[in-house]
């Protein structure tokens, strides 16, 4: 309804003019909305968060006419309107507006200088600039800049060089912004940056719509408040982390919020780190390779659908400090946690899969982790208490350094070793009626299993099957196996072999000596 208001306005306005043949209105909330006070706003859909997104960073419209217009050429970009100045490669934006841009600079750069209490859109319609030693956008003030995609254009920024610094400012991505930045429309945009970042805000980095496909050497998206997506088709490829959030002066600051998108990752090191905490509510988020998966001090996953590969923790909780190292010996960290309440999380990974410095919470949603198969990791790891309320949590891994769930638990949990299993082989359990509680096909060998679910129940009997192996479970009490504990290992508060609480612990009911399971 808004947008069809907006329009009629237009035509009228432009009916009175007599410019009605000249008026075009294409994806854009047009200058005179461009000037508006910018406000909060959900989706038709309810579910974005007006204290993240704003009724601007979601409307990627425009108004072509009233729009400056630039025309990259090399030694030759003109401009129709107001607010630029174009002096060789270098294209400077000095007033509030919307520009729109087309066309190729082989060694340029656009610029935007203007006051700090002004707001500014770029449109890319068919951009392509490269940049030998800087930014192709450069962003040195300004109160907000939006960068819009313009509807089925394909767009491109390169950085081909190493960065040459020609002010105070440390420029080192193919889009940098000293100031909040929000990328949003229905084109499509690649970034290469050979010595660089993707795209960089010192402020909030936001994403709501469009596709980007970023190649850098250093961090894909870069924000040092936050990064923000609500949408778009995200494809990052990174030579040290994917996402990163990162404010050593505010540590309330410093985070990756993700709310909806297709988002790929292979990186590095950390597919996503967010110091003070990752958020993510919805959407697609898959981190095809990387070092760490997930990082921050608070990893809180409340819907839509993770997947994370890692050579070493998958999801890793943590504050950075070197007193809480988590597990066995370390002591807990305060407000540092895994909260997983919806969506699905699948985690594989060489190193721990679940490590928490602090507290593992789970309430719903469904996780499974295919864990280490080397003793010194464990599909869960942590070094306060980890408690599951709700949800599916099925863990496989090795048996050296196993944890479940502690005892202020409301849902049964079972640990169990199982002997050595083949990667490919399913673990389900069921109960006394031959009803399916839980399954999951493991994508790695594993010799031991933490499995909770509803339906759980403290009393009844269960028949757990892991790959060749098969045994009945009675849950004498809700949380059937404490672990086990391995010299020089980080395994916490561990106690006893699996098996304790109530169980043998074991397939075949023969109690696992020294950590190691049998396979009967």
């Amino acid at each position: 309804m808004k947008r069809q208001v907006l329009a009629a306005m237009a035509i009228i306005v432009a009916l009175s003019i007599g410019t009605v043949g000249c008026s075009k209105l294409s994806s854009g909330l047009g200058q005179a909305a461009a000037t508006t006070q910018e406000q909060s706003s959900t989706t038709e859909t309810g579910t974005t968060d007006d204290t993240m997104f704003t009724e601007r960073d979601l409307d990627s419209t425009y108004d072509e006419a009233s729009a400056t217009k630039v025309q990259l050429s090399d030694a030759g970009s003109t401009a129709e309107g107001e607010g630029v100045t174009v002096e060789g490669n270098v294209i400077r934006i000095t007033e509030e507006g919307t520009y729109l841009l087309s066309g190729t600079l082989s060694d340029g750069q656009i610029q935007v200088e203007v006051e700090d209490t002004v707001k500014v859109q770029i449109v890319l319609d068919g951009v392509s600039i490269s940049n030998a030693s800087n930014a192709p956008i450069y962003i040195k003030q300004a109160d907000k800049v939006f960068v819009t995609l313009a509807e089925g254009s394909e767009n491109t920024l390169k950085v081909t060089g190493e960065f040459v610094q020609t002010d105070d400012n440390n420029v080192d991505g193919a889009i940098f912004s000293k100031e909040d930045l929000t990328l949003n429309g229905q084109g499509s945009l690649t970034i290469q940056d050979a010595y660089g970042h993707g795209i960089v805000s010192k402020d909030d980095l936001a994403i709501t719509s469009g596709s980007y496909t970023i190649d850098s050497a250093k961090q894909g998206l870069s924000g040092k408040n936050s990064v923000r997506i609500a949408d778009g088709k995200i494809r990052i490829q990174s030579d040290t982390d994917g996402i990163h959030s990162e404010n050593t002066e505010n540590t309330s600051l410093g985070f990756v919020y993700i709310e909806g998108g297709e988002i790929q990752i292979s990186a590095a090191d950390d597919g996503i780190k967010g110091t003070q905490k990752i958020q993510i509510v919805g959407g697609t988020v898959e981190v095809t390779s990387s070092t760490e998966g997930m990082e921050s001090a608070l990893i809180d996953i409340s819907g839509g659908k993770v997947d994370v590969t890692s050579t070493d923790d998958g999801l890793n909780a943590t504050d950075g400090s070197t007193s809480s190292q988590g597990g066995f010996g370390g002591d807990a960290a305060q407000d540092v946690s895994i909260r997983i309440s919806g969506g699905v999380t699948s985690v594989d990974a060489s190193g721990d899969g679940l490590d928490s410095n602090g507290a593992i919470e789970v309430s719903g949603g469904e996780v499974y982790v295919s864990g280490p198969t080397n003793d010194g990791n464990g599909g869960l790891d942590y070094a306060g208490e980890a408690v599951v309320t709700g949800g599916t949590v099925v863990v496989t891994g090795s048996s050296g350094m196993v944890q479940n769930f502690g005892s202020s638990s409301t849902q049964g949990s079972i640990l169990l070793n199982v002997g050595n299993q083949e990667a490919g082989s399913a673990i389900t359990v069921k109960d006394q009626n031959g009803n399916e509680i839980a399954s999951f096909t493991a994508k790695k060998a594993y010799s031991s299993v933490v499995i909770s679910a509803e339906g759980l129940e403290q009393g009844s009997t269960y028949t757990v099957t892991a790959g060749s192996g098969s045994t009945e479970v009675t849950l004498d009490t809700l949380i059937y196996g404490e672990g086990s504990q391995q010299p020089g290992g980080r395994g916490g508060n561990m106690g006893q072999q699996p098996g304790g609480n109530g169980g043998p612990g074991s397939m075949g009911g023969q109690r696992p000596q020294d950590g190691q399971s049998t396979n009967q």
